[in-house]
């Protein structure tokens, strides 16, 4: 199987969720890490389970992080600036990269 680049994507942390409960400790987290650090710098990846009978779930729980996260920028009344790449990242895992434009764009010069 061959990995994509993304896997390589320079990121501050990578956060794995595989159950819906997950979701509110890792959108606080981000949020929290968007306020704090500088806007241009921000990137994380979201780490999903990944098999035969797991795409669903993963699509729930990937549904229900992008709102809580959007919400919980919007709740600060914080505009986000955030581009998103999902790729697979390994035989049991998507990636989801969440990071601002400026950041892709320097990864992307390098490789």
């Amino acid at each position: 199987m061959m990995m994509t680049s993304y896997a390589n994507f320079p990121v501050h942390e990578t956060i794995e969720i595989s159950e819906i409960s997950d979701i509110r400790r890792a959108v606080d987290r981000m949020v929290e890490a968007y306020e704090r650090q500088s806007p241009d710098n921000f990137s994380y990846r979201i780490l999903l389970p990944r098999g035969d009978k797991l795409t669903g779930k993963a699509k729930r729980i990937g549904l229900a992080f992008q709102g809580e996260f959007v919400l919980g920028l919007r709740r600060r009344h914080i505009v986000p600036n955030v581009r998103e790449v999902r790729y697979v990242h390994d035989e049991s895992h998507y990636g989801w990269l969440l990071a601002n434009p400026q950041v892709y764009e320097r990864f992307e010069k390098k490789t």
